[in-house]
């Protein structure tokens, strides 16, 4: 048995938690899995991951990885830190940050709208969610 199957195997190691704002919180698989998986590379100096390795990763589409970053990015949830000629930085925000769990369906219309213009969307710009901000503890049970 390898490392990894010993380790699935043993669900005390797995110490996840999500507290129950964040799993209430209206995200579509494919943003959560995004925001998780950036969450987990960020540390203390942001994910520097490449969008395509981030969807090979998290087992979605590049299409789907960038609709999911610019998603995340304009409801507050992350920040982005350009750099030229490398990766960019992504960096989880506090939940104080996050735009209102009722405006992500219109920020996710937004989105899907954009990206049937002819215009190029950098996923990367920085934008901001505007708006009412997220108080978690309003959502937490």
């Amino acid at each position: 048995m390898s490392l990894a199957e010993n380790q699935l195997n043993n669900r005390t190691a797995f110490e996840v938690f999500i507290p129950g704002f964040f799993d209430d919180y209206p995200l579509e698989s494919s943003e959560f899995r995004l925001y998780a998986h950036i969450q987990r590379r960020a540390g203390v100096s942001g994910c520097f991951e490449s969008i395509p390795k981030m969807a090979k990763h998290c087992y979605i589409a590049l299409k789907t990885a960038k609709n999911a970053i610019k998603l995340l990015l304009t409801a507050g949830m992350i920040e982005i830190q350009q750099r030229i000629g490398t990766t960019n930085i992504y960096t989880p925000t506090p939940p104080s940050l996050w735009v209102s769990p009722d405006q992500i369906q219109l920020l996710r219309s937004q989105i899907k709208i954009t990206k049937e213009t002819p215009v190029k969307i950098n996923p990367s710009q920085n934008c901001t969610g505007g708006g009412v901000k997220f108080d978690p503890q309003r959502y937490s049970h």
